[in-house]
């Protein structure tokens, strides 16, 4: 009977129980934290690329139509660009929705309209697990 008091006692002792519910919880607070932390990487990664086009589409406004220019300028501005990335810059004609030759007049005889066309592609991943999620972004400018 003793090693029942014993049993008994012990059942009963409650120190201790805040440790034990840590460790039951930890876990699941460490995989938030992770995951949280994965979102956030790959947030970061795709608002760089943003901003790295959004800087290349300011030289294009200020006037800027080197189209090598305009892609150094993303790819300077890109702070974590991935290995994979690439980027282009392209001009090209429209006349109505269909596209033309820059170099000829529309069938109606009028200037065919013209843009420039700044894209970026990459393959994002997050700190722990590598997705290989791939994200393009693209503005074109009149």
């Amino acid at each position: 009977m003793m090693w029942l008091s014993k049993l008994v006692s012990f059942a009963r002792n409650r120190r201790g129980a805040s440790a034990v519910e840590f460790a039951l919880i930890s876990p699941l607070l460490a995989i938030a934290l992770l995951g949280i932390a994965e979102v956030g990487q790959v947030a970061y990664q795709r608002t760089d690329m943003h901003g790295a086009l959004r800087s290349g589409g300011q030289y294009v406004l200020n006037g800027g139509r080197d189209l090598a220019v305009a892609r150094e300028i993303i790819v300077r501005s890109w702070s974590a660009m991935p290995e994979d990335a690439r980027v282009e810059a392209t001009r090209f004609c429209l006349c109505g929705s269909l596209a033309h030759a820059c170099n000829s007049p529309c069938s109606g005889g009028s200037v065919p309209e013209a843009y420039i066309s700044l894209s970026a592609h990459a393959t994002l991943g997050g700190i722990v697990v590598d997705y290989g999620d791939s994200a393009d972004d693209s503005i074109r400018i009149r």
